[in-house]
C-alpha cells in the first residue's frame, strides 16, 4: 500500500499488521463478501459500490448517523448521494478501505467537497493540504471561494495574497466571471486589491455584471457600493451612474450623482488604495453657500478627475479661513471661534473627527488672515465684531494650546490673504477701512519678529484669493474693485519685490479659494457679478498665461470658504 498522499499533518505510516488489516478489507469489498449496502453516484443510471455499513460509519459521521438509526434509509439494500458523482464517490471508498488517496488538479475540488458533506475530516484535511501545495494563477479564486465558504481563513488569506497583486489578470478569466456577488464585493472592497485606478475595478465590475446580466442586476447596488465610487474618472462616473440606473427599483438607495451630495445615509470609502500611492486634494470647508444645512466639506480631486462632498465632519457653515499643519491637523476660523480635525499620520481617508478645543485667541476678532508656518499658525489683522480693524497678531502653538502676541501689523487690516514662502509670511489687500480695498502687501520675519512693507499691489482689492505657484511668484486673484467683482490676477515676485499683471480669470471672482496643486494653480468658487454663488472652477497654464474652466465643478455655488491642500493617506 503506497503512503497517502498528504501535504499536511501527513498520516503515521501503518504498521504491517495493520496494512494486512486494510488489505483484507478492501479484498471484502472488491468481492462483494459481506457487503451490506451499494452505494450509488449521481444519476440514474450510476453504477453501484458495493460496501460495509459498518466501514463506511467508521469512517464517516454522516454514515454512521444514517444506518445507525431506525431511519427507512438505515436498512435499504441501496443508497444514493444524489449530490456526488460515481468517480468522486470511488475516490472515498478507496479511502475508507485503504485510507489511500490519489489527487489531482481534476478531482482535488470534486472530492473536497464531497468530504466535508459526508465529515470526512481526514480526506478534507489532505485535499485542503494538496491545494494550498498547488496553489496558481489558475485556481486561486477557485481555491479562495472554497476556503470561504468552508471556514479556512489560513487557506483564504494565502489565496488572497495571490489575488490581491494579480487582480488584472484575474479579471480576465472565467473564473472571476464565475465569482458570486458577495465573493466579489469583499473582494473589490479590499485595500489590498492593486490597481493603477478605481476605473479598472469598475470595468472588471461592469464585465461581470454583463456575463449574466439579468440575474445579477438585483446585486448592482451592493456590488457597486463597494467600488471606490470618488476616484472615478469623469467617463467611468458617467458608467457607474449608468449602471445604477439600469438596476431594478426598490434597491437600497445609492449616489445620486458624482457631482451632487452623497444621499442615502451611505458610508463612502473615501480611502485611496494604497496602490495609488498618496494623493493631494483640496478640501473646501464651510463658506457662504445657500444650501439647507449650511455646512460643507467639498473635496476636489484634479487627478482622476472628480469632485465629491462629505458629510462626516460637522463643520461650520461660516468658516473663512482654514490652514493644513503637516499632513495632520485642519484648523478652520469661523465668527463661532476656533476648531481642529486630528488627523494622525495613518488615519485614512477624509472621515476625521474634531480633536480638543483650540484655545480662545487673546483678542476676538473676524475676517482675520490665517497661515501656518514652522510649526505654528498665525491670526493677523481682523475686526473686532461691531468694531475697526485691528493691527494685533498671534501665534498658536499646538503643544501648549495656547495663543501668544506677535509684532503687530503696521495698520489695522481685515481680510487679510496670507500665503508662506521661504520661511515668510506674506500678506496682501484687505479692507483698511470698509467698502474700500487695500493695496497693502507685507512680509513676517519670524526670526526678527517684525513685519516688513513690500511695494504695493498695482490695484487696491479686497476679497482677493492667493497662493504661491510652483515658479516662486505670488499670484494675487479676483477680489473686488470699484464696487466690481474682479477677474483681475497680479502676481509679485518675493525675489525682486516687483509686480506683473498675469492673464485674467475667465469669470470674476470674490472670496474663491485658491491653491497650487501637482505644478497648477486652480481658483474655485466665489461670488460674481450680483451676488451670483459660483461652483466652477478654473486652472492656469503658466506657459500660455490663460486660465480655462475646469471639468469639474463643486456641488453647489460657494463663496468665502476655507480652503486647504491635503494628503489623502492609505492605512
Amino acid at each position: 500500500m503506497s503512503k497517502p498522499n498528504s501535504f499536511t499533518d501527513p498520516l503515521p505510516e501503518c504498521p504491517a499488521d495493520a496494512v494486512e488489516f486494510l488489505r483484507g478489507l478492501r479484498d471484502l469489498q472488491s468481492t462483494g463478501a459481506f457487503c451490506d449496502v451499494v452505494l450509488k453516484g449521481n444519476g440514474e443510471s450510476s453504477v453501484g459500490i458495493p460496501c460495509h455499513r459498518s466501514v463506511l460509519s467508521v469512517q464517516s459521521p454522516y454514515f454512521r448517523a444514517i444506518f445507525t438509526h431506525n431511519w427507512k434509509e438505515s436498512s435499504e439494500p441501496e443508497f444514493q448521494l444524489r449530490n456526488i458523482d460515481n468517480r468522486t464517490l470511488n475516490e472515498l471508498v478507496m479511502y475508507a478501505y485503504t485510507m489511500d488517496l490519489s489527487l489531482s488538479d481534476d478531482n482535488v475540488v470534486p472530492v473536497l467537497i464531497a468530504a466535508q458533506f459526508l465529515q470526512m475530516t481526514p480526506v478534507a484535511r489532505l485535499c485542503w493540504a494538496y491545494l494550498e501545495k498547488h496553489m496558481s494563477l489558475s485556481n486561486c479564486l477557485t481555491v479562495h471561494a472554497l476556503a470561504s465558504q468552508h471556514h479556512n481563513p489560513r487557506l483564504s488569506h494565502t489565496a488572497l495574497a495571490l489575488i490581491h497583486p494579480n487582480f488584472l489578470r484575474l479579471a480576465q478569466s472565467q473564473d472571476f466571471l464565475q465569482m458570486d456577488a458577495q465573493q466579489l464585493t469583499a473582494l473589490i472592497a479590499s485595500d489590498e486589491v492593486e490597481v493603477f485606478s478605481e476605473d479598472e475595478v469598475l470595468e472588471a465590475v461592469l464585465r461581470w455584471l454583463d456575463y449574466d446580466r439579468a440575474r445579477r442586476l438585483a446585486h448592482v447596488p451592493t456590488v457597486l457600493h463597494s467600488v471606490r465610487a470618488i476616484f472615478l474618472s469623469v467617463p467611468s462616473r458617467q458608467e457607474y451612474d449608468e449602471a445604477l440606473a439600469g438596476a431594478p427599483t426598490g434597491m437600497p438607495p445609492c449616489p445620486s450623482g458624482m457631482f451632487g451630495e452623497w444621499t442615502g445615509g451611505m458610508t463612502l470609502n473615501t480611502t485611496p488604495r494604497p496602490s495609488f500611492g498618496a494623493q493631494e486634494v483640496i478640501v473646501c470647508v464651510g463658506g457662504g453657500d445657500d444650501n439647507e444645512d449650511g455646512a460643507t466639506v467639498e473635496v476636489f480631486n484634479p487627478l482622476i478627475p472628480a469632485v465629491w462632498r462629505l458629510k462626516e465632519l460637522d463643520m461650520f457653515a461660516d468658516c473663512l479661513n482654514a490652514v493644513m499643519m503637516d499632513d495632520r491637523w485642519m484648523m478652520i476660523s469661523s465668527m463661532r471661534g476656533l476648531k481642529t480635525v486630528k488627523r494622525n499620520s495613518r488615519y485614512t481617508g477624509l472621515r476625521g473627527k474634531w480633536g480638543p478645543p483650540v484655545a480662545d485667541m487673546q483678542t476676538l476678532r473676524h475676517s482675520e488672515g490665517l497661515a501656518a508656518l514652522n510649526g505654528r499658525v498665525y491670526a493677523a489683522g481682523g475686526y473686532i465684531p461691531f468694531g475697526d480693524p485691528v493691527s494685533s497678531v498671534e501665534a498658536y502653538d499646538f503643544k501648549s494650546n495656547s495663543w501668544s502676541a506677535v509684532a503687530a501689523l503696521p495698520v489695522g487690516v481685515m481680510g487679510l490673504e496670507i500665503v508662506t514662502w521661504n520661511g515668510k509670511l506674506y500678506a496682501f489687500g484687505g479692507e483698511i477701512e470698509e467698502g474700500n480695498g487695500s493695496s497693502l502687501a507685507l512680509a513676517y520675519d519670524p526670526e526678527a519678529d517684525n513685519w516688513a512693507r513690500l511695494a504695493d499691489m498695482p490695484t487696491a482689492r479686497y476679497g482677493c484669493a492667493a497662493c504661491v505657484a510652483p515658479s516662486g511668484l505670488i499670484y494675487v486673484v479676483g477680489g473686488e474693485l470699484n464696487d466690481q467683482y474682479s477677474a483681475l490676477v497680479e502676481a509679485y515676485n518675493p525675489v525682486t519685490n516687483q509686480w506683473q499683471r498675469k492673464g485674467d480669470l475667465v469669470q470674476p471672482r470674490w472670496l474663491p479659494g485658491c491653491i497650487s496643486l501637482d505644478g497648477k494653480l486652480f481658483v474655485l468658487g466665489g461670488a460674481g457679478p450680483k451676488g451670483v454663488e459660483r461652483d466652477t472652477i478654473e486652472v492656469y497654464d503658466p506657459d500660455a498665461d490663460c486660465w480655462k474652466l475646469h471639468e469639474c465643478r463643486l456641488s453647489s455655488g460657494n463663496f468665502g470658504f476655507g480652503c486647504v491642500k491635503m494628503k489623502l493617506k492609505s492605512a
